[in-house]
């Protein structure tokens, strides 16, 4: 469904302004999508009333949470006593060490670059995409984003190597604001492709209700106006954010503040914001979990738990391995 839309959306080529694509990522966005550039991997975030999945968001450009989702639980359930016949949904590794060696030749170089200051998650998960490519007989370096140059004619790496291939652990979003976003082209072979900036960008869940209207899958959102008035109980989610932040609860059109878990940084509100209908889930043990379903290609490849005592999600939620029985 999600890639239908994305497709609707570059054959028309016109995109609605709640997307807030700067005009300069157009071309890139549309030529990317029409060579066939391919994707890594992504997260789908679905909620879960025990019976029921409703998704609530695609984490299609830059998600985290991927070294516990494809090894810690995994070692978990190998360690584990007391369970017989368990299973896990968990081929993540696998599936990315043979998709690296499906989008690039073997012995092909991969640079991998993530913000100099980001934390511990963002360069671990990194640090581990790295890994996977190099058991997939590519060569592999890093380095951050700060520090990718211009020599005239390409990007460059520190030592004036030329990027032939990057994975950017960096949102399309920001990278677009950048000086060296000017450069950018067709043959710049940048892992997550920028067609991605479509679907990691909430206003994609407006266009999936608009097409798919009441599948039981999705959940009802439309772009935020502030003069309109929904009944019952909505989220206010901004269309580009990370962690949870600036999510606010509506009743009856009426902001009721921040929903708990929640915190706020004022550069996301430039972006908009998109309203979807509240979900109702129940606490398993007193946490709310969500769950992550993992995309390696076009294929899922397996699925994690995060669990937290809010409503929101946010970047201290708890991981819980799982594990299926016969």
């Amino acid at each position: 469904m999600c890639l239908a839309v994305t497709s609707d959306l570059i054959q028309r080529g016109n995109y609605p302004n709640y997307f807030q694509i700067p005009v300069a990522a157009i071309a890139q966005i549309e030529q990317s999508w029409r060579q066939n550039a391919p994707m890594l991997y992504g997260r789908f975030d679905f909620a879960y009333d025990g019976r029921n999945i409703k998704m609530l968001e695609y984490n299609a450009d830059t998600p985290t949470g991927l070294l516990e989702a494809s090894v810690a639980q995994w070692l978990w359930i190998e360690q584990v006593s007391g369970i017989s016949n368990r299973d896990q949904f968990n081929s993540i590794h696998e599936d990315l060490i043979k998709r690296w060696r499906t989008i690039l030749p073997r012995g092909s170089h991969v640079h991998f670059a993530a913000c100099q200051e980001a934390g511990r998650e963002d360069w671990g998960n990194l640090e581990y995409l790295m890994d996977t490519a190099f058991q997939a007989h590519l060569q592999v370096s890093e380095l951050s984003m700060e520090n990718i140059g211009w020599n005239g004619q390409c990007f460059v790496d520190l030592n004036n190597r030329p990027i032939q291939n990057l994975f950017k652990l960096y949102p399309w979003e920001w990278i677009w604001e950048e000086s060296f976003s000017q450069y950018l082209s067709p043959q710049s072979n940048w892992i997550e492709p920028c067609w991605k900036m479509l679907l990691s960008n909430k206003a994609i869940l407006v266009e999936l209700w608009k097409r798919y209207p009441n599948h039981p899958l999705l959940v009802e959102t439309h772009h935020f106006e502030p003069q309109q008035k929904f009944s019952g109980k909505w989220v206010k989610k901004p269309i580009l954010a990370r962690e949870g932040a600036n999510i606010r609860v509506l009743q009856d059109g009426q902001d009721q503040g921040a929903a708990s878990g929640s915190f706020y940084f004022d550069d996301y509100d430039k972006y908009g914001y998109v309203v979807q209908k509240w979900v109702e889930t129940p606490l398993f043990a007193g946490q709310l979990p969500t769950l992550g379903l993992w995309m390696v290609g076009h294929q899922c490849a397996g699925m994690s738990i995060r669990e937290d005592c809010y409503d929101i999600i946010g970047n201290d939620a708890h991981f819980a391995a799982h594990y299926f029985v016969e």
